[in-house]
């Protein structure tokens, strides 16, 4: 009986240590990956949350982090070539999708995030079908349910959003899963982050 307990204690360490080894592998290949696209703006211009931010498992999107969408579908749209458009809008879909894939070691059977996952991977799939820069810029406005207008974000998800902070959006509740993942997303170049924030709601 004892010997039975060790090897099933034995067991669940050595599950534990592989999962923390394979989360270490998936983000240091997606901190590489993100690292290969255009930088983000500077931290100082929107608050990068720690796990320890989310009260009561929500964090506030802020202004700032809306402006940070807009300013990339406009970086989009204007993008030279179809090429360079598709890989402004899929570098941080990409990079959101592994940190939904590092999130899942923490929450396995999250529904939440399965389906957040389907979400990124039809986007990716509608992106690499879009043959102008304008088609690509729809896609990832729609998205994150962008609704521009004047060069004003005016809606998110069903918030209205105007010169005030928003909390959630539409004060969303997190899971510790979906906590990890936009954590994560944070920390590759932000833009990923705040798009988890919007697709986790």
């Amino acid at each position: 009986m004892r010997s039975y307990s060790f090897r099933t204690i034995l067991m669940r360490d050595l599950g534990r240590i592989a999962a923390v080894a394979s989360a270490a592998t998936l983000l240091t290949a997606t901190i590489a990956t993100a690292s290969t696209g255009n930088p983000e703006a500077s931290q100082a211009r929107v608050t990068i949350p720690a796990a320890s931010d989310f009260v009561n498992g929500s964090f506030p999107c802020e202004v700032p982090h809306m402006e940070m969408l807009t300013d990339r579908r406009q970086a989009i749209a204007d993008a030279p070539t179809v090429e360079e458009a598709r890989d402004l809008a899929l570098t941080p879909a990409r990079a959101a999708r592994r940190a939904l894939q590092v999130a899942g070691l923490v929450a396995p059977s999250s529904e939440k995030l399965t389906a957040a996952r389907a979400r990124l991977e039809g986007y990716e799939a509608r992106v690499e079908e879009s043959d102008t820069p304008a088609a690509v810029a729809g896609e990832f406005g729609q998205l994150l349910d962008l609704d521009m207008r004047s060069g004003n974000l005016v809606q998110v998800a069903d918030l209205d959003v105007k010169n005030a902070n928003v909390r959630g959006p539409g004060g969303c509740h997190y899971s510790t899963g979906e906590i990890v993942a936009v954590v994560f997303g944070f920390i590759l170049f932000i833009i990923p982050g705040i798009i988890l924030l919007i697709v986790l709601c």
